[in-house]
């Protein structure tokens, strides 16, 4: 039998959550009653006695839905041996693992089996062996001298040899800080050297993590259930008092709290159940009297998630399970069962993904694929011809009741995620970004053309088997025409949805020259593209992901759900009030401080998910009574397909079931009425003119610190090509492997009050360097944007505080036309290092540091064509390029005058002082050697030679912004 594959609900709250009869088949006070030992099913289990508790939720020697240390160690000593992992500590200082053997006995080897998956295997080259006949006296045996092995894949496991040292525990140890797996330990005796005597005998591990699971005997329940009579009763009547305020008569339910508190102080076993009980149908009954609950129809989805967790691969049709649909609740209320409609029967089995209701109430927008089981095996998803064309992810509409069912979007491109905007149109969550460089109406249009295009990629993971395929915001009409990519961001944009005002809230992960982990930030823009801006956390490092904000009726506050990188959608709501600030923990609310941020905080035993606002006190929600799955593709009980029912959730911690199916997960609860709708944004981009637009910076200093005025004469504009390979981290552009692709678009000038009114290609993600008087950066953008066709695009300075108001002074660059790109040296678009760079070396240096050299010193320093990059990013050692480099890349925002043009010891040497054996590099050699650094010392700035040449080809296209140079 496979690892893990239970369900986390026990089969008896399973059988008391399932539906106890069928409309017609039972008298109503039979229903009311089943019904209601349903809800109490749902009270009574740990995880919702914890929640009412709000008991600290963070990883400790408990993993994911209670599982132990114990129970997570014995997947090591299990007999099964796949590559994968049979047991996963935390990232901690010295893991360790140990199995007892039951006595003391001689031992002949000891045989590790390795996780065997990509990189993993690497993180076993410094461990130790530690033997120990009592568990507390403990000698190392053998010490492991870096070689990386595996086991299951190979057939060659690690085998160690212990020549008759006798011991009870075997224990390996890592050395150092890290996460701590294998897939298997075996230990031989010399009396049978056949028999495993580690199989099936008790283990311990450090710690547990995220992807622990229950390998060994489930745990019997010792003392009995301590019931929170004290948190139901006060979280009961701080309800009341808010119900109170809005004219609901509380005062029943309020005695019978009143009552439960009397009776509390003495109470124990069943008769603290008993109290309990009684509270929490007094606090249903309060909830459910809310006159916000205006509505007896809610509008729902059932699915599965995906195989592959990740905030990522959650969306592509390819990970994706069978079962679920697009339904609606009916007859809701506290004692009432509710009644369950199915708008898409007759539908092939598939996947649905978080529908949307028009504001008028008469529409529903969703996603679905359908599902083949064959596909997530596929070795070569690149290849798209290999896969169904609605295995991918569309966008389909029908009428509120189910009628009128229409396809939207078509092609080998996942499309999910539709909102409809305030003028009629659908905004949407597309792969159709693709390997454009410059994104719109004719970059959308070619993927009707052609139904497989090849895709675009995150730069830090993937392979063919599992492409990362980048989606971002794109436009239709309401019939699913006039198609347009509305952003040119070249990474990830996720959960979109409809601001009060009419601008689209969605979250974005901007990593420009920063480690990948932990800004997947809150944006805005509107809904023709125009004005991309950062709401909150584009340098706040938790939560990790911004994700499901919303605005919330009559209020300027946002709810969003705080999320993990490594795993699905999920986690922590927090209220968020933009009014306080854009980064940090200020303007972030905890409406459920017992789950902690996840990932960055640790992982939780429950999460919450699609957060629909009733008022900044009152939601609906998605709840689920398990950890967030592991990053990993495993369909067992740590990625359950139905850990998630749908619930009403308040400020002060009530939370009352609505509905759970135990088979299959409910999500995405949406009142099924009409609401108001949203402000309409007019557009303003020219989506059929000339593809450019505008740029305006009012005053550069403004943000700048202590620059002084007048520094600062030029700014570099750089374009990010999106990378089109799927590979994991290649190829290596650069130090860190995690570069972007550059290419320098331009300088444009600075006037004397710091402003710059310049002209860009529209479309295309670029980003802005400062540059003094010499060429160097003195301030460098870490986020990307771009204008629309036709627009000019406004900022007041560079960093500046987002809640600055501009002056009211006519900038001096505004007197006069926009400035055409003053293009960089020979290797700069597309960025390469051999003809950027190399051409300086080869005029001043070669000629001396080269093999063979005069001075053995000096040769040992290679300046040519086949060494000069490892020779120029390695130079200085811990104070030269590859340092500064990697030390950029830790820290997440720029500091004036930081850049490695000022820290470099190249630059130092060659223009300081008297300079290098009389080198006098000429100011085009010091703006190559500039422009290099200021890029991070990356060797190339594309991704492929195909990329390359449309890059040269668009600077052809584009001749009428740039001046001769």
């Amino acid at each position: 039998m496979d690892r893990c594959r239970v369900a986390p609900l026990t089969a008896l709250v399973a059988a008391l959550l399932a539906p106890a009869v069928c409309a017609g088949e039972a008298p109503d006070a039979d229903r009311v009653a089943a019904w209601r030992t349903r809800v109490e099913a749902d009270w009574l289990t740990p995880q919702a006695i914890d929640q009412v508790r709000g008991a600290p939720q963070k990883a400790t020697r408990t993993g994911p839905a209670g599982v132990t240390a114990v129970q997570d160690a014995a997947g090591g000593v299990d007999g099964c041996k796949t590559g994968e992992w049979g047991f996963h500590t935390a990232n901690e200082k010295d893991p360790w693992w140990h199995v007892d053997l039951g006595r003391v006995q001689p031992l002949a080897r000891v045989v590790l089996y390795n996780r065997c998956q990509q990189g993993m295997a690497q993180r076993m080259k410094d461990f130790s062996l530690l033997l120990s006949a009592d568990g507390a006296a403990w000698a190392e045996a053998y010490r492991h001298g870096g070689k990386v092995f595996y086991g299951a894949t190979d057939k060659k496991p690690l085998v160690i040899p212990l020549d008759g040292k006798e011991a009870r525990f075997v224990r390996i140890r890592l050395n150092g800080t890290s996460y701590f797996h294998l897939d298997e330990v075996e230990v031989y005796a010399p009396a049978d050297a056949k028999k495993n005597v580690a199989l099936g005998r008790p283990a311990d591990q450090s710690s547990t993590s995220q992807w622990s699971a229950r390998h060994g005997p489930a745990a019997v329940a010792v003392g009995t259930v301590e019931f929170p009579l004290a948190q139901v009763v006060e979280r009961g009547r701080r309800l009341a008092r808010d119900l109170r305020k809005k004219g609901v008569d509380v005062a029943p339910h309020l005695k019978t709290l009143d009552d439960v508190a009397a009776g509390a102080k003495d109470a124990a076993g069943d008769a603290a159940k008993a109290l309990y009980l009684k509270a929490r149908w007094a606090v249903r009954h309060l909830v459910f009297s809310n006159p916000l609950l205006d509505f007896d129809r809610l509008l729902f989805a059932k699915r599965a998630p995906g195989t592959f967790p990740h905030m990522s691969d959650q969306y592509y049709g390819w990970w994706s399970r069978g079962g679920g649909g697009i339904y609606i609740l009916e007859n809701l209320g506290a004692d009432r069962e509710p009644a369950l409609r199915c708008l898409t029967d007759g539908m092939p089995e598939g996947s649905f993904l978080r529908p949307d209701l028009s504001c008028d109430g008469s529409r529903i927008l969703f996603a679905y694929a359908r599902y083949y089981p064959h596909v997530a095996s596929v070795a070569d998803k690149v290849a798209k011809d290999k896969l169904p064309e609605d295995a991918f992810y569309h966008v389909y509409e029908m009428n509120a009741d189910g009628t009128n069912r229409r396809r939207l979007t078509r092609g080998r491109y996942d499309d999910f995620d539709a909102r409809y905007l305030p003028d009629g149109e659908i905004v949407f969550l597309s792969t159709r970004r693709g390997q454009a460089v410059q994104c719109g109406k004719a970059s959308a249009a070619a993927t009707i053309q052609n139904d497989r295009l090849p895709d675009s990629y995150v730069r830090c993971g993937g392979g063919n088997s599992r492409p990362v395929a980048i989606y971002t915001l794109h436009v239709m009409d309401s019939g699913g025409g006039h198609l347009r990519a509305i952003s040119a961001f070249e990474n990830f944009e996720w959960t979109p949805s409809v601001a009060a005002d009419g601008r689209i809230l969605y979250a974005r992960w901007d990593y420009v020259d920063r480690y990948n982990n932990a800004f997947m930030s809150l944006w805005s823009t509107n809904p023709d593209g125009t004005n991309p801006l950062a709401v909150y956390g584009n340098y706040t490092r938790s939560p990790h992901c911004i994700f499901e904000a919303r605005t919330i009726p009559d209020s300027t506050k946002i709810i969003f759900t705080a999320s993990a990188h490594h795993s699905n959608t999920g986690g922590s709501l927090v209220l968020l009030d933009p009014d306080v600030g854009v980064d940090g923990p200020e303007p972030l609310t905890r409406l459920t401080p017992e789950v902690c941020f996840p990932e960055t905080e640790g992982w939780s035993n429950t999460y919450y998910l699609n957060p629909w606002p009733l008022s900044e006190t009152y939601y609906l929600v998605a709840w689920s009574t398990c950890r967030l799955p592991p990053h990993t593709r495993v369909w067992d009980q740590r990625n359950p397909a139905n850990a998630l029912g749908l619930y009403v959730y308040d400020a002060f911690g009530n939370l009352e079931l609505l509905y759970r199916d135990p088979e299959i997960s409910s999500q995405c609860p949406i009142p099924l009425r009409p609401r108001t709708r949203p402000g309409a944004v007019a557009s303003r981009t020219e989506w059929d003119g000339v593809q450019e637009g505008r740029f305006l910076l009012q005053n550069v200093y403004d943000g700048l610190g202590s620059v002084e005025r007048g520094t600062i004469e030029r700014l570099r504009i750089v374009a990010m090509p999106a990378k089109v390979q799927p590979q994991m981290n290649q190829p290596m552009l650069g130090v860190t492997r995690e570069d972007p692709g550059k290419c320098v678009l331009g300088t444009v000038p600075v006037e004397t009050d710091g402003s710059a009114y310049f002209r860009v290609p529209s479309g295309v993600a670029v980003f802005f360097q400062a540059l003094d008087s010499s060429g160097r950066a003195v301030q460098t953008m870490r986020g990307l944007t771009y204008v629309q066709a036709g627009q000019a695009l406004a900022c007041i300075g560079c960093h500046e505080r987002r809640d600055t108001a501009p002056a009211t002074i006519r900038p001096l660059a505004m007197a006069r036309e926009p400035s055409r790109l003053t293009p960089g040296p020979d290797g700069s678009w597309p960025l390469r290092f051999d003809r950027l760079v190399q051409p300086v070396l080869d005029r001043h240096c070669a000629g001396c540091h080269k093999p063979g050299g005069k001075e053995k010193a000096v040769a040992k320093l290679d300046l040519t064509s086949k060494k000069a990059y490892a020779s120029l990013t390695n130079y200085g050692g811990k104070q030269g390029v590859r340092e500064d480099i990697v030390a950029a890349y830790k820290q997440p925002t720029s500091v004036p005058g930081a850049g490695l043009t000022a820290t470099s010891p190249i630059l130092r040497i060659l223009t300081q002082g008297k300079g290098h054996n009389d080198v006098k590099l000429s100011r085009d050699d010091l703006e190559r050697l500039a422009t290099w650094l200021d890029l991070y010392g990356q060797y190339l700035g594309s991704f492929s030679p195909e990329q390359e040449q449309h890059l040269i080809a668009l600077r052809a296209e584009w001749t009428d912004l740039l001046e001769p140079r």
